[in-house]
This record gives C-alpha cells, structure tokens and sequence, in this order.
C-alpha cells in the first residue's frame, strides 16, 4: 500500500510502508518530499514543531478517513500525483509508463476501473494532461508528397513495340474513364478492359462529355486502338437470362447503356457474362437471353457484344461450348455478324477443358473452332487457376503459379490464331496495406511482371534451360496454395464418402429393422392359421363321434 506523509516546515516526517509480513517506519528527509499546494493538506495534518514526529501506529484510523484528501507517495520508482494550485491531479515525480500515468489520475479522480500496474518501461513526463493513452488512436494515412506521386505515376514498364500480340490488365477508371489509358500506359500494356461505370450499383452518372473527349484524346496520343485493343467488362450485376420481370428490365437497361457508352467512346468489343437460369430449364434461359441481346442490337450500331465462357455449374449458362453456340444460334441473321465470344482461360480449364500441354491445348481449341467457330473469338481473359481441372472453381491465380501452368500459356502467346486481339490479365494484385495491415492495396507490378512474362514466352523453345528454369521457379512460387486447395479437396471428398457411407448405413439399419419387423408379424400370422385348422378338426371328430 503506499504510505500516508505528514509534512511541514523544515521537520522530519514518518513514512509507514506496508509489506506482506510487517510494517516499518523510514525517515524521510523534507527535501526529499514533493510540496503539495495548500489545497491537498488539512491544516491540522500539519505540525508546528520542526523536530516533533508523527505516530503513525496512533494516527492510523484517522489517515484512514482522511486518504483521499492526503498526498500519496509511491515506493521509490513509482508515481507520485498531487492536485496543482487549479486543483487538477498532476505528476509530482517523474517515472513508469504511460497506461499508468492514465490509470493514477483515474484512480485519483475516482473514475478507476482497473488496478494499476507498473512495468517501470517509461517516463510519464511526456503524457499530456487530461489525455487518455487508454484508448487506441486512430491512424490518419499519410498523405504523398508531390514527389511520391510523381514517382508512382512513372510508367512501371515500357510498351513492347512491334509486336503482334497484345497484352494488357483489366485496369481502374476511378476520377474518370480516361484515366483507364493511363493506367495501362503505367503497366506497360498494349491491350486493356475496365469497367465503364461502377458495376456495383445499378444507377450510375451518365458519361461526361469531357471525360468523353479527354478519353479519345488519350487513345489518339498513347496509340491505342479502341476498335481492337480495348474490351470493357460488363457489370456482374446484370443477367440478360433473368425470368424476373424487375430484375430483367434493370438487366437490360444496364446493358444497353453500357453498349452506348461504348459507341461513345469509339469503342468496339463489349465482354459480358451470359448469365444464369435461377433453375429454370436453360433452353428457356437462352431463348430470353437471345431476345435481349437481339433487342439491344438493334438499338446500337456498332458495338460488337463478346459472350464470355464460365466455370460454373448447370445454372450458370456459359460453362459449355454448346452454350455458346445455342446462343449465336438465336441471334438474328442481320446482327450474326455483331456478335463474338470472349474465352477465360481459368473458367475453360474449371469448367473441364484442358489446356495444360501441347496436345490438350489443341484438342480443346479443335472443340471450340467445331462447335461455335473461331471466327467468334475476340478477346481473351489470361489467368492460372487456383482451382483444380473440372473444379467448377472460378478462382484466378497469377501466371505460372496455379494448377494451368506456364506451358498451356506458352501455347497462347504462340498461337497465330491468337494474334492481333487482346489478352486481358485479371490476375490477383493485391498485398497488405503497410499503413493498416487489415487492408489490402493494389500492387500494379505484378501485372507489369506478367506482361513482360507472357511476352517473353513469344518465340521461346520449352526444351531450353531457360524456360525450364522460369517454369520450375512459378510453380514453387504456387506450390503452398495448391497443396493448400488439394488438401482441402480430399477433406471435402472424405467428409463427403463419410457421409454417404453413414446414410448408407442409417438405410441399412432402417432396412433390417423393417424385416425384423416384417418377420415378426409373418410368423404371428402363421400361427393364426394354423389355429383355426386345428379347431375346426377337433369340432368335426366331435360331430362325428
């Protein structure tokens, strides 16, 4: 406990210190002791005489009383507190840690909640009074210097010119549209796709003049060719499919601004997902689809809408080829020719078409030439996949590094088919914010990483040391995430044929037990028939006799 003090003049006074085993008197030197202002001590606390002490042991249950009007003193490295000239609780002696130095003035206001301790870590002498450490501050993000946002906005990579290939990211328009050329431009891309407006809402400002001309302004100096080389993304909220009449009507408003917006923009190829049948038959889902699509074609002119296929299950329309086909198939004879597909590369190897090597890489694009036609092809979606072949898993992994491998993007970059329309990346970029770990931050280098990646693969031998090296490399850079999905697919597969094999089991059972039951009855009804056998032949050799 700390000690209670009775000073004045030049005296001596008694300090009592409680321990576990017994208490003791210290002498204390008056210059050693903190003189409190006259609003702390009671007059009568105070001793005339300089040489008289103070008998702590008879003065004890009046101190008692008096202990929140008295100056405590801590042992020796402790704080000591005392009310100033304004009566406000102050520091009288420097020491200890900051939490404590809130919890005494707590404690001394009488507001103290929890007990305080000491670590002796730190010195209270740089806490402000009357603020409370207790509580965790918010941290404010540091706002850039003019020089960090210079720097930033320096191009990551340069543009790979001459070739013949066109690689790109699915980049931000945020503060305006024009700002997607920008930011291909500072990734170091040839091709690009972006959102045309927030595709998180379903009500949106129209397209800004200025922003309009700001982006064709950006197009004409940066050389990009919107006809070609660039592919918005639809909105995941729209459905063309939906048997809602509400949910329709907003789909297709949606969609046909979209393809407006486009035209706009001088821009010609459209990527959309077909959408899904919300269990209805998918024949029924495709024929409102076509419908739609047909209607919005008729409404535009020149944009050229891009079915993109899906990894998804039977509700999801556009995980098969033959999906796409039925498709185009509704499409009017006067619009057939402003209609095209847009091939994922995660989603075909999800949904359980193989491009892993060489060969399964050509047989899946023989499929995809026979059932919709190649013609139809206007844009790709390049990415790994963090799911297994067949998973049905839309999950995007960075190149090289899933379970699709580098050799079947190797196959891409060289595939003369491929040529001249754009490769988008929508591989993961984020990594933790260092500012709030709890938040992620985009890292636009890993897209100019895997641009220069995919071009690099352009002409190169797979037999050679190099190649083999970069494959090998990717693949342990994944390793820990496939081994992480494979494990959790054998738990998913064994919780599945545990609870197969005990519902099985629970039939058995069930089985068993009505064959019992079964049983039981049928011998019961045996020996009732024979009974009345037995009667009516004892009755007739009675009537005989």
């Amino acid at each position: 406990m700390p000690s209670r003090v009775r000073a004045g003049g030049e005296s001596k006074a008694l300090v009592v210190q409680q321990s576990p085993r017994k208490r003791k008197r210290l002498e204390v030197e008056p210059d050693s002791i903190p003189q409190p202002s006259h609003h702390t001590l009671k007059q009568e606390d105070v001793q005339d005489s300089s040489e008289d002490t103070i008998s702590t042991a008879a003065k004890s249950s009046s101190r008692k009383r008096r202990a929140k009007k008295d100056v405590v003193l801590d042992e020796p490295g402790r704080t000591d507190i005392a009310n100033d000239q304004h009566g406000q609780v102050v520091n009288t002696l420097p020491a200890a840690n900051a939490k404590r130095a809130t919890a005494i003035k707590a404690k001394a206001n009488g507001t103290a909640k929890q007990p305080i301790e000491d670590d002796g870590s730190s010195d209270l002498s740089s806490v402000p009074d009357g603020e409370d450490e207790s509580k965790p501050k918010k941290k404010r993000r540091r706002k850039k210097t003019k020089e960090e946002k210079e720097a930033e906005a320096m191009p990551l990579a340069s543009r790979t010119a001459g070739s013949n290939m066109f690689v790109g990211a699915h980049v931000s328009i945020a503060k305006g549209v024009e700002n997607a050329i920008t930011n291909a431009v500072h990734i170091g891309g040839n091709a690009l796709a972006m959102f045309l407006q927030s595709q998180r809402k379903w009500e949106n400002p129209e397209l800004k003049p200025e922003n309009r001309e700001a982006f064709i302004s950006a197009c004409s100096h940066h050389s990009y060719d919107a006809k070609q080389h660039i592919v918005p993304h639809g909105s995941y909220l729209v459905n063309l499919a939906a048997k809602d009449a509400a949910q329709a009507k907003k789909s297709y408003d949606f969609f046909l601004n979209d393809l407006k917006r486009c035209e706009s923009l001088g821009i010609k190829y459209y990527n959309f997902h077909p959408g899904a049948t919300n269990r209805d038959p998918l024949p029924d889902a495709i024929k409102r689809l076509a419908e739609n699509l047909n209607k919005a074609l008729s409404e535009t002119n020149t944009v050229v809408p891009l079915l993109e296929n899906m990894a998804g299950t039977e509700t999801i329309i556009g995980s098969r080829f033959t999906d796409l086909a039925e498709i185009i198939a509704e499409i009017k004879p006067e619009y057939r020719g402003r209609i095209g597909i847009c091939i994922d590369t995660c989603h075909t190897f999800a949904a359980g078409y193989d491009l892993r090597t060489p060969e399964a890489f050509k047989k899946t694009f023989k499929e995809l030439d026979d059932l919709v036609g190649l013609k139809y092809l206007k844009a790709m979606h390049i990415n790994d996949s963090k799911g297994m072949f067949g998973s049905h898993k839309d999950l995007h992994q960075n190149i090289g590094t899933g379970f699709l491998g580098l050799r079947a993007f190797h196959s891409i970059m060289n595939e003369p088919r491929l040529a001249n329309i754009p490769l988008i990346l929508e591989t993961p970029c984020e990594r933790p914010d260092p500012e709030d770990p709890k938040k992620t931050i985009d890292d636009k280098t890993v897209w100019s990483r895997e641009i220069k990646l995919l071009e690099s693969l352009i002409g190169m031998d797979p037999e050679t040391e190099e190649y083999q090296k970069l494959e090998q490399d990717l693949a342990i850079q994944g390793k820990a995430e496939r081994d992480k999905m494979t494990q959790w697919v054998a738990d998913r597969e064994k919780k599945e044929r545990d609870k197969e094999a005990k519902a099985r089991k629970k039939l058995e059972q069930t089985e068993k037990g009505q064959k019992s039951i079964a049983g039981m009855f049928g011998r019961k009804g045996k020996k009732k028939a024979k009974t009345p056998s037995k009667s009516s032949g004892s009755d007739s050799d009675s009537g005989s006799a």
